[in-house]
């Protein structure tokens, strides 16, 4: 190769990587450049197809995966929506308890007034009448 470089060189034309390799190496069917004067890939039509055909396999298993996925992903979704439904509707009833238990709070504390009210009057009238001296009629 060196030979061929020094010759081309002297000779005032430049020979390419390429050019020189032919001419040092010559035309062989089975070199490869760069991979040395190794055999070539069988260009037999059933190891390509096999290959392919391995790849159709994998290809369909691995759509196989990504449509369980989804449907597993679906799913999913389905669920929390449904949860997040159930949890919206806890709330609302959480908050008309919370409704029913200030409206009844406010019943009784209306109620106790009054009560109380009515106690403090009848005290006031019972008091009333016996500093009167007048009989109590109840």
């Amino acid at each position: 190769m060196l030979s061929l470089r020094e010759e081309s060189s002297q000779s005032g034309v430049q020979l390419t990587s390429e050019e020189m390799s032919r001419k040092a190496l010559g035309k062989r069917k089975r070199y490869i450049l760069g991979f040395g004067d190794g055999l070539k890939p069988s260009s037999s039509s059933s190891t390509p197809s096999r290959v392919s055909q391995d790849h159709v396999e994998e290809l369909q298993k691995l759509k196989a995966e990504m449509e369980e996925m989804k449907m597993e992903r679906e799913e999913l979704r389905r669920q929390l929506e449904q949860e997040r439904r159930e949890r919206e509707e806890e709330k609302k009833e959480r908050e008309e308890e919370q409704k029913q238990i200030a409206h009844l709070t406010s019943l009784v504390t209306e109620f106790l007034k009054k009560k109380t009210q009515t106690h403090k009057s009848s005290i006031y009238h019972d008091r009333a009448m016996y500093s009167t001296g007048g009989t109590n009629t109840r």
